[in-house]
């Protein structure tokens, strides 16, 4: 009920082209279980194939056939005729050599299979979002760096035109500035266009449409307690194996019924048949009529069902060895992006700690240079070495960040 409330308070902010939707992290999961197209496609999958579940108590009812056709023909030198042709047959599943109770479980292992698949494509496209959604943040704070850098950098430039008026600078230090300027132009327009791409994909991701503007009040920040976040039991994520382990037994299902393909298929059956004189040529249409009863026995005398059974035994040996494969890699994925997480974690507070020994070498520098003790290739040495820590700061918080975002949605949280 609260996602459903959740949902319906953003309708209307989305009633027009220009709206804005605040998006923050802990509204994708739920954004993306609501919206997104590929989760909902895949939820009719799995509605489609809980449809076909329940098959073994059908395959025991009746089937009834109904026909009726108006035909015009000759036959042999008669005359041509227009005569009718009807009837129906009545057909009931005796024994089907347990073929019919290894579908049903087929169709039932299909059904869960495809529901823990609509669990991994969530988990795919929230992981998808959050990596999108900090990414956006971290250039959004990249974009505002830049932009202060060259305020910083045009103040420089008119601390050497200042210089160069005053004799004790040369027109090198103008051109000093004016290239660093270029190139944090360059810098910020790529990294704008870079934002507005991850902005566009997770657009997508969240199902909003293309018009929406999406608004980011979030902070680009580390949690402390990033640790309880990711704890876990293997439960939590086996989903992301349990698909292939289904498909192993699907096709296990599979190849025992093939190996049954042998056994005798037993119908009771019942029929009422008007025939025209194209069937059968007595004149009156009373002798032409048919009522019959009766069992029918039929087997399958060849050897494709064998072949089958031994090919589908062999996949599902193969998905077997695919569950084990996957079971191990996410276990070693789950594990080096929680070591990942650690070392950024503790990398965070070095770089808080460096970017203030930057800001200040950048004060210094500036009081030097005004001064004249430094030049114009230390003050832009200082610039650049402040945005470099700055901007290292950010990746890493960035990178703690789209790790944590990894091991989360493979766990399904």
């Amino acid at each position: 009920m609260k996602y459903f409330l959740f949902i319906l308070s953003l309708l209307p902010s989305l009633a027009h082209s220009a709206s804005q939707v605040s998006v923050r992290s802990n509204d994708i999961k739920t954004l993306v279980e609501n919206r997104n197209e590929r989760v909902q496609g895949k939820r009719k999958e799995v509605e489609a194939a809980s449809t076909r579940e329940g098959t073994l108590a059908l395959s025991f009812l009746p089937t009834a056939e109904l026909y009726a056709a108006q035909e015009k023909f000759k036959k042999g030198s008669l005359s041509a005729k227009t005569q009718p042709t009807y009837g129906a047959e009545l057909r009931l599943n005796l024994f089907n050599g347990g073929r019919d109770s290894l579908e049903n479980d087929r169709r039932a292992l299909v059904a869960e299979r495809k529901q823990q698949e609509g669990s991994q494509v969530i988990a795919q496209e929230v992981g998808k979002a959050r990596e999108a959604y900090w990414r956006i943040l971290y250039l959004r704070d990249y974009i505002d760096l830049l932009k202060d850098t060259r305020k910083n950098s045009a103040n420089s430039l008119k601390a050497a035109e200042r210089r160069i008026r005053s004799g004790v600078a040369t027109e090198s230090d103008r051109v000093e500035f004016e290239m660093q300027d270029i190139d944090l132009k360059r810098e910020l327009e790529k990294s704008e266009l870079e934002q507005k791409n991850h902005i566009r994909a997770l657009t997508v991701l969240l199902g909003f449409p293309p018009e929406a503007t999406l608004g980011f009040p979030e902070e680009l920040a580390h949690q402390h307690d990033w640790e309880e976040a990711i704890r876990h039991t293997e439960a939590d994520h086996a989903f992301l194996v349990r698909p292939a382990e289904l498909q192993a037994r699907e096709a296990q299902t599979a190849s025992s019924s093939a190996r049954r393909s042998w056994l005798p298929k037993l119908d009771a059956f019942a029929a009422y048949h008007q025939f025209n004189q194209r069937e059968e040529e007595y004149e009156a249409a009373s002798q032409r009529r048919e009522k019959l009863v009766g069992l029918r026995l039929t087997m399958d005398l060849g050897f494709l069902g064998q072949k089958e059974a031994a090919a589908l035994s062999a996949e599902a040996e193969a998905a077997q060895s695919e569950a084990r494969y996957a079971q191990q890699e996410i276990e070693a994925h789950i594990h080096g992006e929680i070591a990942e997480l650690q070392l950024l974690h503790d990398q965070v507070h070095a770089a808080e700690e460096n970017s203030k020994r930057a800001e200040r070498y950048l004060v210094l520098t500036q009081s030097e240079y005004g001064r004249g003790v430094k030049n114009s290739p230390d003050m832009v040495g200082a610039i650049e070495k402040l945005v470099s820590i700055r901007q290292k700061r950010l990746e890493i918080v960035r990178d703690f960040q789209v790790a944590k975002s990894h091991v989360l949605a493979k766990i399904g949280k």
